[in-house]
């Protein structure tokens, strides 16, 4: 068995070296180890998988939030929340980076996916950062942590994928994602007011020595407000646009908030199926852009083909995964390590622990749902049959992911903000350590209390 699983895992890593995708990867290892090991009589079979999935209302869902998540992104909904939470923050110690990570917690229920996050906000709040005296380490790195939380707030593409390989609620599974998603954003705006307290170098506050008042003062102080690099009025604002009152702000930043409501609120309380909810985010979404005059003909077929071709990307690779999955329990590969496991008296922490490694490096290499769909036909038997509750294992599993997107050298939102800005790869990758840190701090909070995701699906 132990030399099944080894070939298994040669075939596939070998392919994806190679370049091939990572659904093409997992379509041929099982389709290589069905044909050898259980003969050309059960090929069929990955058709009728084919047909199942594709056909599978389940498979909407992912879709259609990326359809939701595109509309906004390409309408400025992102730098609307941006603007209008910079106004209200910026004269806070801090404010231009407590600004960006709350805005990421917002667009993160609005979007879903970890990279789509970093970037939007990214585009808009580097740069602001940056004008205004911040490190650039400090400044990119408050998007790297920030954008990390597209994957854990619902709507969660990640989380769907798991609910569906796993066959968990989907549902209970997105809720589950909430409280873990707040709790991560407030370590990070604790973070950002503690650092920022502690080194006031970070936000362009910089002690210097006053020629004028040593004699007097006998002393350094710090280079006031006045001297350094600020956002004027018009800084608060989308370029060509006149500084906004407090009914304009309501106006850009209330609708995405109450959508994110409404969905949240139907699937929380039962009233739609996480089906029905992507289908509503999707209309209230083109309804926000059309009442704010920025449903043109060009966004609306940019944002139909992009979530085309994503949604399709991860309906080929759920199908590649559940023939991998077919293949892997077919053979008993997954049932006999579990049993193995299980009956060697192995801390279950000691395997808790070793996956979340496992984990770290994948999350670094690849997408985080082929991640998900990649490993969890092998380990989730094994982890049920230890005790673990599946809801829990889906979220730290996806938390385990957010911590490989940030770390170096190969972590994917690093590139994402390579990509979409101007610093530095050496300052993106130093700025990123201190939230490494907060989401690992994170992720022992969710051992030590998993009550922390469990407590509002068992409400529902």
């Amino acid at each position: 068995m132990a030399q099944l699983l080894i070939l298994i895992l040669i075939v596939l890593l070998a392919s994806l070296f190679v370049g091939s995708p990572v659904f093409t990867s997992m379509g041929f290892t099982a389709v290589f180890i069905l044909l050898v090991f259980m003969g050309s009589r059960f090929i069929h079979q990955f058709g009728l998988i084919a047909f199942l999935q594709g056909t599978s209302p389940n498979q909407l869902i992912a879709p259609m939030f990326i359809m939701m998540a595109e509309f906004l992104s390409r309408g400025s909904i992102a730098e609307d929340i941006y603007f209008v939470l910079n106004k209200y923050l910026r004269k806070l110690k801090g404010g231009l980076a407590l600004s960006t990570t709350l805005a990421c917690t917002i667009f993160a229920a609005l979007c879903g996916s970890s990279p789509a996050t970093a970037a939007a906000i990214g585009r808009i709040s580097v740069d602001q950062m940056i004008k205004r005296g911040y490190r650039k380490d400090f400044a990119v790195g408050t998007v790297a942590g920030g954008g990390t939380l597209g994957i854990m707030i619902p709507p969660s593409v990640t989380l769907v994928g798991y609910g569906i390989i796993t066959e968990t609620s989907i549902a209970k599974l997105l809720i589950a994602g909430l409280l873990p998603g707040i709790m991560l954003s407030l370590f990070m705006c604790v973070s950002i007011m503690v650092r920022t307290r502690l080194n006031p170098a970070l936000i362009g506050e910089i002690k210097v020595s006053v020629q004028n008042r040593l004699h007097a003062s006998g002393g350094t102080e710090i280079l006031p407000a006045a001297n350094r690099p600020l956002l004027n009025r018009q800084a608060d604002c989308p370029p060509g646009e006149a500084p906004s009152n407090v009914l304009q702000d309501m106006v850009r930043a209330l609708p995405p908030l109450f959508l994110i409501v409404v969905v949240l609120g139907a699937m929380y309380t039962g009233m739609a199926t996480p089906t029905e909810c992507a289908g509503i985010g999707v209309i209230g979404a083109v309804l926000i852009l059309a009442a704010l005059r920025r449903l043109t003909a060009k966004i609306y077929k940019t944002a139909l083909m992009s979530a085309a071709k994503i949604g399709t990307m991860i309906i080929f690779m759920m199908i590649a995964g559940f023939c991998l999955s077919y293949v892997v329990s077919y053979l008993g590969i997954a049932t006999k390590f579990a049993e193995i496991i299980v009956t060697s008296g192995t801390n279950r922490w000691f395997v808790m622990v070793s996956l979340y490694v496992l984990w770290f490096v994948l999350g670094c290499l690849m997408d985080p749902s082929a991640m998900i769909i990649l490993t969890v036909p092998f380990v989730f038997p094994t982890l049920t049959a230890m005790g673990f509750d599946p809801i829990w294992i889906g979220i730290v599993s996806t938390l385990s992911v957010e911590i490989g997107m940030i770390t170096p050298p190969v972590g994917l939102n690093l590139f994402v903000l390579r990509s979409s800005t101007d610093v530095p790869m050496k300052d993106i990758i130093t700025g990123t350590f201190p939230y490494v840190a907060v989401l690992l701090a994170g992720l022992i909070v969710l051992n030590i209390f998993p009550a922390i995701s469990l407590l509002l699906p068992s409400l529902m």
